[in-house]
């Protein structure tokens, strides 16, 4: 071969290399809960402190070991076995590690202040919603909780009675979100369909929630995932397809975008700035904006088994996708590309939080938590 050749031979192999996407930058383990719960999300502070919230139809064997064990209890009535605390709390478990992962613990209190979830800003500040629908508030990593907002009782139309169509029902505030120790969100409900119309709702908070501002519901159908970038940026999809909101005030108000993309229904959206995003839509759908969500371009179509639930940027180019039997992607142009990344694991991945590019964690059903450590 001559020296003509091996140049070209040479330059081949350069260009192949730039233009194909880089390998994942690192490594995916399984960390034991040591329950199946399916996790719906996951929250972590620093590499050592997290959350998730999940929900199990298990039972437990004894009463709640967070309550004091010298407590004397009444015995059960003869023949009627103790209630289950877990089942008394809808199923709802929370667990917390301070050990990165490797241990898990559930929360104190869980059942005395009927948690359903939590969502922490640092190892002491956070805030959790109950069973019913009030908001909780801790300065000291949960080992106390004080009520910040009684939930309110709302009218649910029931379509077809038309002799009582209007019942009472708690408002269904299901979610809520923090970008700092101060400004925080909660939302839920507003779901319509042949049977009902749910009076939906949605708050904010500038004064770690001493104070929640109630927020005319902004949307025309149930939300069914917010992200904020910020203490100002947001973005909003619901249950309908193609439905997309964006907000440049805190949530005061939003701002209706037609996405000419009606085949989405957005399970997970994603900016890295107040111009680009990423969205995850059913059936693994993928795509990108990069005017704040005005237009969208299609970026990936996978397999139907791959059909991915979440996606994360740690900057405008490097990403990650989790969904369905462990699938995991990794994108390093900004999702022009993706590779496939060995799972240790077959379960639905639902959710991810990332403290840097080289730390995360996903989880999901039958107990998944999974840890990427990069090189």
């Amino acid at each position: 071969m001559n020296k003509r050749s091996v140049l070209f031979v040479l330059m081949l192999a350069f260009i192949l290399a730039c233009c194909s996407p880089a390998a994942a930058p690192g490594s995916w383990s399984e960390q034991d809960t040591g329950t199946g719960d399916a996790f719906f999300s996951v929250n972590f502070v620093n590499e050592s402190v997290g959350w998730v919230n999940g929900q199990t139809d298990r039972g437990f064997e004894s009463a709640d070991e967070n309550e004091n064990a010298n407590k004397p209890k009444k015995p059960a009535p003869p023949g009627k076995k103790p209630e289950d605390p877990l089942k008394a709390n809808q199923g709802f478990e929370v667990l917390k590690t301070t050990d990165g992962g490797q241990t898990w613990k559930q929360i104190k209190d869980q059942f005395k202040y009927k948690i359903r979830s939590v969502r922490f800003v640092d190892p002491m500040n956070g805030w959790s919603l109950t069973i019913d629908r009030d908001i909780l508030h801790t300065t000291d990593g949960g080992e106390s909780w004080t009520l910040q907002r009684k939930a309110g009782t709302v009218k649910m139309k029931l379509i077809g009675n038309r002799r009582d169509p209007f019942v009472d029902s708690p408002e269904q505030i299901e979610n809520i979100f923090f970008v700092d120790s101060t400004h925080g969100w909660a939302w839920g409900g507003g779901r319509k369909d042949e049977y009902t119309e749910q009076p939906g709702a949605f708050l904010s908070t500038v004064d770690a929630g001493a104070h929640w501002n109630e927020i005319a519901f902004p949307f025309d159908q149930a939300a069914g995932k917010i992200f904020f970038l910020d203490r100002q940026y947001g973005w909003a999809g619901t249950i309908n397809e193609g439905a997309f909101y964006s907000t440049t005030d805190g949530g005061l108000n939003w701002t209706s975008i037609k996405t000419k993309r009606p085949e989405l229904v957005f399970d997970s959206i994603f900016f890295t700035d107040k111009d680009s995003g990423w969205v995850v839509g059913h059936s693994g759908r993928m795509a990108k904006t990069t005017d704040g969500g005005r237009t969208w371009r299609k970026m990936y179509e996978i397999k139907d088994e791959f059909i991915m639930r979440d996606i994360f940027f740690s900057d405008r180019n490097h990403g990650w996708a989790v969904g369905d039997n462990g699938a995991i992607l990794y994108t390093s142009d900004a999702g022009v590309t993706w590779i496939s990344v060995a799972s240790p694991i077959q379960s639905r991945l639902l959710t991810m939080s990332w403290i840097s590019p080289r730390l995360g964690w996903a989880v999901g059903l039958k107990g998944s938590v999974i840890r990427f450590d990069g090189h």
